[in-house]
């Protein structure tokens, strides 16, 4: 059984409907990546899972508990961490600070406090910067911290929105490798990456979207070695 199963999904702002029909899961253990081009819905699709904007079709289930018109923090509560695209952080609020937010629903001082331990460990940056404000950071530090707030509940999956956007070529190799030491260590892993042919070399598989809707899926060896994905979404042509 999946983890997560997206079936039929529609959703969208206001009037206007972004998401036709998406359907997709992701099973125990993955790491799954979410390309496309801008506008393919592809943060749409994480908002909707979290509650975060109007669903209007379809199903969403996660770890045998339905989504549909939950709010976030019930969410949350089931297991399933949320990293939104911009390195989200607040910048008047030390990295220790961030992290205690990151576990508002734990009441549990010992395992806040292990939790902690094992993002310092993960992250060891932060451990050396945890009485520094948020926003004095580096672009990097932040999408780590940002990261590490959403780990500091033990998740049961982790879904990441760009999470390179922005960041330097060896940063966005860090933050990789970080992702795959995730995944070894047993978390289910969701991305949406700009970086598709990258996203897609670590990924057991992948999803691409176009205008909301469902357009290729496959393992992410085959979605990297198909002519027309990697003509249309990864900037070459077959190899």
């Amino acid at each position: 059984m999946a983890l997560l199963e997206l079936r039929d999904v529609e959703a969208g702002y206001g009037s206007l409907q972004i998401l036709h029909g998406v359907s997709l899961h992701v099973n125990e253990g993955e790491v799954v990546a979410v390309i496309g081009p801008n506008g393919a819905g592809k943060s749409t699709t994480f908002k909707v899972i979290m509650g975060l904007i109007a669903y209007r079709g379809g199903d969403i289930v996660f770890d045998g508990h339905t989504l549909v018109d939950q709010r976030p923090n019930r969410i949350l509560g089931l297991g399933l961490g949320y990293v939104p695209q911009g390195r989200v952080v607040f910048s008047q609020m030390t990295v220790r600070e961030n992290l205690d937010i990151g576990a508002y629903l734990e009441r549990d001082p010992a395992k806040i406090k292990a939790s902690m331990e094992w993002v310092f460990a993960l992250f060891p940056r932060l451990g050396e910067r945890k009485r520094q404000l948020a926003g004095s950071m580096s672009g990097g530090e932040q999408q780590m911290l940002a990261m590490g707030r959403a780990l500091m509940m033990r998740p049961k999956m982790l879904m990441l929105d760009e999470p390179s956007l922005g960041l330097s070529p060896r940063l966005v190799d860090e933050l990789f490798d970080k992702t795959v030491e995730l995944a070894r260590a047993g978390l289910t892993v969701m991305l949406v990456e700009q970086n598709a042919a990258r996203a897609l070399e670590i990924s057991d598989r992948g999803y691409v979207l176009e205008l909301g809707r469902n357009r290729f899926e496959g393992t992410g060896r085959a979605l990297l070695e198909n002519p027309e994905v990697r003509t249309m979404y990864l900037g070459g042509g077959a190899r």
